[in-house]
């Protein structure tokens, strides 16, 4: 899900892409968010690159 987050997708995609409901991936990105400390989905990328979490 964090990289679908860095490659800016939206909500909707990333529900079609995880074959789940759009209202699934709203409570994955919540779950992430509240994790890694965080309010939004570009500070969560960001934090997640910073814990080695993510490449780049």
């Amino acid at each position: 899900m964090l990289g679908w987050l860095a490659e800016l997708l939206t909500t909707e995609e990333i529900a079609e892409r995880m074959f789940v409901s759009v209202n699934t991936v709203r409570t994955h990105i919540r779950g992430i968010l509240r994790k890694l400390g965080v309010n939004r989905r570009n500070a969560a990328v960001r934090k997640a690159r910073t814990l080695r979490l993510l490449d780049g």
